[in-house]
Parts: structure tokens; C-alpha cells; sequence
């Protein structure tokens, strides 16, 4: 065989490499990614770990509905900076136990009123259980004392299940403990203000009126958390879980596979040469 011959085969097996390392390369940045993701340091909120950090927390308001009422002097029990739900979404970031009364511009949490409610949805999430006693739901309230709220979950916003209620005491729910796992996946919270308990009036602080009544929510987490793909047909409001050891699996696929053909590539180049030495 002559050496332009040679050329002629070389060349579009090289080409064929390089379309392979080319794809090797894209689908190994997807895998750092997924890895990336898998192996995401928990985060921490006021003592409170989240294994998927700041993506735990309620994204969007379906509903506020404070209930409000005004005492002797004519004063609200819930009012401005108070009564806007979107204080409730998100990480926690007016819950601090050592500055109860911080100034009205540091607080940002919403308040309930009595026996009022607050539904929050998780759009990149979803709540989860987690297969045994651990707490899969946190509610972050903020204030000087934590008044009762009763604790609704829902897969869809419309068929409701209760998991118990927080307190003074306690402030997570395990909803593997009422019958729910690894397998139901949760867009949806709602909170109910408990108006036998708690403080439902506001206050006054240094002169100045504070309608902070019932409980008073700064944040909703998922401990127990999986990730969201959205519905390619979109016929449903929920999405479906992407699972992590999924993630995981897959990125050792296309590691393995990278490693194999280089290794693969390099002993024939090696055979080859000393063959044809």
C-alpha cells in the first residue's frame, strides 16, 4: 500500500475521532454539571440544613388571605410592611432569635392575622419524603414568639392533605409520618394560622404601631427536596422529578465511556505502529 493510500484511510478515521472526542467533550461538561449538583454542599439557614441549598425554598404566592380586624384604637392587627406575602418566599432572611424587634426596613417576613392563611407553591422543586423519621418541611417564622400554624400539603393546589401543625416546640414536619414517602412529590404548602393560640393583636414598639398579628411566616423550606423538569406536553401544572442518583449514574456513563475510548484509541494507535515498525 502506498503512502498517499495510507493517507486516504487515515483521514476520515481521524475525522471520526474528532467528532467522537467532540461529543465526549460536550457530554462530559454535562456531567461536570450533573456532578456538580449531586454533590452540592449543604446549606445551613438559621441551624436548619438544606441538602439542596437555596432552591428548597417556595417560589411563588397562590394565595394571601390575612384575616385582619381592628382593635379598640382603631388599628389594624396586621398592616404594611406586615401584610405582603412575597416576604414569604424564598431563603429565610428576617428570622433572627437575638434581634426579635429589629427596625421595620430589616424585617421581611408576613403575617397571618387570625386564623388566616398563606399558600405557597415550589416551581424548581418539590417537597418529598424522606423515607424515614427525619423532617422534611420547615416553616422559618420570625418575631418574638412563634404562634401555631396548621400545615397543608397538595400535589396538585387542589386535593389537600394535613401533616400536623407547628409550634413553639417545633418547627418541622416529617410527612413520612402520615403516610407519605420517597415516591409523592409536593409543589404545594399551605399555612393556617391557629386562632386559639398565639398572639393575634399587634404591638406597640418604641411609639410606634407594629400589625404584626398570628403568625408571622418568613420562609417555607424542603428539606426532603428533588428536582424539577418541566412537562414537555405541559398538560400538567406539576413536573416531573429529576432524580439525583440518576444524575449521578449518568455522569459515570459518560465518564467510563471518555476513559474507554482514549484508552481504546491509544493501545490500537501503540499496536498499530509497532506492527507496521
Amino acid at each position: 500500500m502506498t503512502v498517499n493510500t495510507l493517507s486516504k484511510v487515515a483521514k476520515p478515521t481521524l475525522a471520526r475521532r474528532l467528532v467522537i472526542l467532540a461529543l465526549l467533550a460536550a457530554f462530559g461538561a454535562m456531567a461536570v454539571g450533573f456532578v456538580k449538583e449531586m454533590v452540592a454542599p449543604v446549606t445551613t439557614f438559621y441551624g436548619v440544613d438544606f441538602p439542596a441549598g437555596e432552591v428548597s425554598f417556595a417560589d411563588t404566592i397562590v394565595s394571601y388571605e390575612p384575616v385582619i380586624y381592628l382593635n379598640d384604637d382603631r388599628l389594624p392587627n396586621v398592616q404594611e410592611p406586615f401584610n405582603n406575602a412575597v416576604s414569604a418566599l424564598g431563603a429565610p432572611n428576617s428570622t433572627d432569635p437575638r434581634h426579635p424587634l429589629a427596625s421595620l426596613s430589616a424585617r421581611h417576613d408576613v403575617s397571618l392575622g387570625l386564623g388566616g392563611s398563606l399558600t405557597l407553591r415550589f416551581t424548581n422543586n418539590a417537597l418529598t419524603g424522606s423515607g424515614n423519621s427525619a423532617l422534611d418541611l420547615w416553616i422559618f417564622e420570625a418575631g418574638e414568639r412563634t404562634e401555631s400554624v396548621f400545615v397543608e400539603i397538595s400535589k396538585d393546589g387542589k386535593t389537600w392533605h394535613a401533616v400536623g401543625r407547628t409550634d413553639k416546640k417545633r418547627s418541622g414536619i416529617d410527612i413520612d409520618a402520615f403516610g407519605w414517602g420517597p415516591e409523592d412529590y409536593f409543589a404545594y404548602v399551605r399555612l393556617t394560622d391557629d386562632p386559639e393560640e398565639g398572639e393575634h393583636d399587634g404591638i406597640w414598639n418604641n411609639g410606634e404601631w407594629v400589625g404584626w398579628g398570628g403568625a408571622d411566616i418568613d420562609a417555607v423550606g424542603a428539606i426532603s427536596s428533588v428536582s424539577l423538569i418541566s412537562s414537555v406536553s405541559h398538560a400538567s401544572s406539576f413536573s416531573i422529578p429529576l432524580s439525583r442518583l440518576m444524575l449521578f449514574v449518568m455522569a459515570i456513563l459518560v465518564a467510563g465511556i471518555g476513559i474507554g475510548y482514549l484508552v481504546n484509541t491509544f493501545l490500537f494507535d501503540k499496536k498499530s505502529s509497532k506492527q507496521n515498525f
